[in-house]
């Protein structure tokens, strides 16, 4: 009798173990929801009314978030013709949105870029960090900092053109390697990397002559001149031919800050450096994150420059998408062509 009392002592605790293991047991499941909920954002709390930051004037912001645990990570951006964003991740993701009056997202969506997949690659293999656009072709290109790479997509990244290591690029260190991709108006291509040193201080970047992924592309090295303690994050062509370029610090305790500056790209040379001016500094109360993302867009005749920023998946940073217009990047001195007194006419 007791030993049977013994078994069923022993049987009971076993169930209570049990139980205890299914209840306290948090069964999770992938979640594909491709909403992005969008929260507005003021630009300096301290000071509501303040707008402008150097040559832009701020329009709105707003934090990004979803409970997609692919959302986020955002490290380049690109604004198609019908008004939606196509932003790619450190993860190798595509996003997707449009934005509504009502500050929802409009149409989002989250995907594998092609080629992102595999079992023999790992996250070398997915940190894209730059993309570029050709309205006309409907061509991508995607750079990856890792791999210091370029792959090309064929129309609505149905599927990889071409996929290439520029040699130029092989030297940059993987972690501070391919960082901001343009597409220029004329065709020509720029590749800038976040931090290859050069013996000058300056920062490898490299000029294509056309599309960087073909073999008949000519390709020449140069040297970029960022602020001081900053790096190139992403960077754009205005509609006047100079590049926005887009920098980012990270110190303490300030923690991240953000300058805008303008280069014209005719003042390349190959085997030199370059260095732009700043047109406009993101720092503390203001709203600033870690910015790596930048496109344009036209409204009413101004020129809407959008960043974004890369949280890194991490719970203390934000996904934060912030709109500004350009204030006029002409020089206030100079004078317009027809103020010019015409060769010849000095008397009159």
């Amino acid at each position: 009798m007791a030993r049977i009392i013994k078994v069923g002592k022993i049987s009971i605790i076993l169930a209570v173990i049990a139980l205890i293991t299914v209840v306290g047991t948090r069964i999770t499941r992938p979640n594909f929801d491709p909403t992005i909920t969008l929260i507005p954002l003021q630009l300096n709390p301290e000071n509501p009314d303040q707008k402008k930051v150097g040559q832009l004037l701020f329009e709105n912001a707003w934090e990004l978030t979803s409970v997609n645990p692919n959302f986020g990570g955002i490290s380049a951006l690109n604004r198609l013709e019908d008004g939606r964003f196509i932003g790619v991740s450190d993860a190798g993701t595509l996003i997707g949105f449009g934005l509504k009056g009502d500050d929802t997202a409009d149409r989002p969506f989250l995907a594998p870029l092609p080629g992102a997949n595999g079992e023999e690659l790992t996250f070398r293999d997915k940190d894209s960090e730059a993309i570029a656009y050709d309205a006309d072709s409907g061509r991508f290109w995607v750079a990856y900092e890792f791999r210091n790479a370029v792959r090309r997509f064929s129309r609505s990244f149905a599927r990889t053109e071409r996929f290439v290591k520029p040699p130029l690029m092989k030297d940059w260190s993987a972690n501070s390697g391919a960082e901001a991709i343009v597409r220029l108006n004329d065709g020509r291509f720029i590749i800038f990397s976040e931090g290859y040193d050069l013996p000058d201080g300056s920062y490898g970047a490299v000029l294509f002559s056309g599309d960087p992924t073909l073999d008949g592309s000519a390709a020449a090295s140069f040297g970029y001149n960022p602020p001081d303690g900053y790096k190139v994050t992403d960077a754009v062509q205005l509609p006047d031919g100079n590049l926005l370029i887009l920098h980012r610090r990270i110190s303490f305790p300030t923690g991240f800050t953000v300058k805008l500056g303008l280069l014209d790209p005719n003042k390349i040379i190959a085997g030199e450096s370059v260095k732009g001016k700043v047109i406009a500094s993101l720092a503390p109360p203001l709203l600033v994150d870690n910015l790596e993302g930048i496109t344009l867009s036209e409204e009413d005749g101004k020129t809407i420059v959008w960043m974004i920023s890369d949280n890194n998946f991490n719970i203390f940073q934000r996904t934060i998408l912030m709109k500004f217009s350009l204030i006029e990047t002409r020089d206030k001195d100079k004078k317009k062509p027809d103020e010019d007194i015409s060769p010849g006419f000095e008397t009159l």
